[in-house]
């Protein structure tokens, strides 16, 4: 323990005492230690919007991601991220707490109302020694399911896909990860009752259950060596306080690879099976291509029903066709410009008419 010579002549004329002082610097210590263990990252995003919809319509939404608009610019949210990483140890511990502020923090709907910060995930992270180490995650979580996030620089496009939209987001409860081996991950995890991101909700009486296995599969399989599978599910999850209108979600994903240097695929296979009405079934594909270090381009393309019960209501045979150019202008900015076809039926075989549009978007993370 050091102390200077102003803090010694105090504690001899009996001012303070060596054990007060003691106790005040591994005060000062420990949060300097803590101070050091947190990281600060996030994101600044902004997009200008020009859509046309023809027949009035509304399929996949116009506005859902309450941002689309004829011909606007936009500060969509910046991204507050703090965190410390889960050490290394038998019983090592972390944390993250993320914030969205900005006018779409509302989207989350982890708050109560529509504000303009909301809390996007505040989690605990603690490990128990068992076999190779179980991980539990404790708190508000991202959802299992699904191939993008809400965050803007996770995902290929700014415009989310139509399977993300069928999707829970967050969950509050506990979720448990295991790496069985090098290629087999097992994630299974109970949450409130309720399909609601708001943080704390409960709808039912029961537990939603959540379950995510993940295997690559091994060089020995040839061409497919490398392939990644998903299939995650969430059963039980209710929208009424009754008890009676339960929703199940099923996700099945894959990355194959191509052969092709800088050339990859993905699947994205949503169904959602509802209590009462029709079931949901959309598939999305995905194709990457790097051109080089700086050139990305980003092809999508989703097909399938959604049930009356779902967010889009019920809509047969559509479709959605988004081609994005991502280009590296700047360090540490995502600079990108997509276009986007959106077309459907209704179940009567009713033309829905169309939707289809440009976005512009610059995401600067740090």
């Amino acid at each position: 323990m050091k102390m200077n010579k102003w803090t010694m002549a105090l504690a001899a004329a009996g001012v303070v005492s060596l054990s007060s002082v003691a106790q005040a610097q591994e005060a000062v210590a420990g949060a300097n230690a803590l101070a050091a263990s947190t990281t600060l990252s996030g994101y600044v995003s902004t997009s200008w919007k020009s859509f046309d919809p023809t027949d009035g319509s509304t399929f996949l939404g116009t506005d859902y991601d309450n941002a689309i608009a004829l011909d606007r610019f936009a500060l969509d949210v910046v991204d507050l991220k703090f965190a410390s990483a889960q050490g290394a140890g038998e019983y090592a511990t972390g944390y993250t707490v993320e914030l969205w502020a900005g006018p779409q923090a509302g989207l989350l709907g982890t708050g109560a109302g529509s504000d303009t910060v909301e809390l996007y995930q505040a989690n605990l992270d603690v490990r128990l020694p068992v076999g190779n180490g179980l991980d539990l995650k404790i708190g508000q979580f991202t959802t299992v399911v699904g191939a993008e996030t809400y965050n803007y620089n996770e995902n290929a496009f700014y415009m989310r896909s139509a399977g993300f939209l069928l999707e829970p987001t967050h969950h509050t409860g506990i979720l448990a990860s295991y790496q069985v081996s090098d290629d087999l991950n097992v994630s299974l995890g109970f949450a409130n009752d309720t399909d609601s991101p708001e943080t704390n909700a409960r709808e039912g009486s029961g537990t939603a259950y959540l379950l995510k296995v993940g295997y690559t599969l091994p060089e020995s399989t040839g061409f497919l060596g490398g392939t990644t599978l998903t299939y995650a599910r969430i059963d039980g999850a209710d929208t009424d306080a009754a008890d009676t209108d339960e929703q199940d979600n099923h996700y099945i994903g894959a990355s194959v690879p191509l052969g092709v240097e800088g050339l990859s695929y993905s699947l994205a296979w949503d169904i959602v099976e509802y209590a009462d009405g029709g079931d949901s079934n959309v598939v999305g594909h995905y194709l990457t291509y790097a051109a080089n270090d700086k050139a990305t381009i980003n092809f999508r393309y989703e097909h399938g029903n959604t049930g009356s019960d779902s967010v889009f209501g019920e809509i047969d045979d559509g479709k959605v066709w988004s081609i994005g150019l991502d280009y590296q202008l700047w360090e540490n900015v995502i600079s990108r410009v997509e276009y986007h076809d959106y077309s459907g039926d209704n179940s009567a075989g009713a033309d829905l008419g169309s939707l289809d549009g440009i976005i512009i978007n610059l995401v600067y993370t740090f």
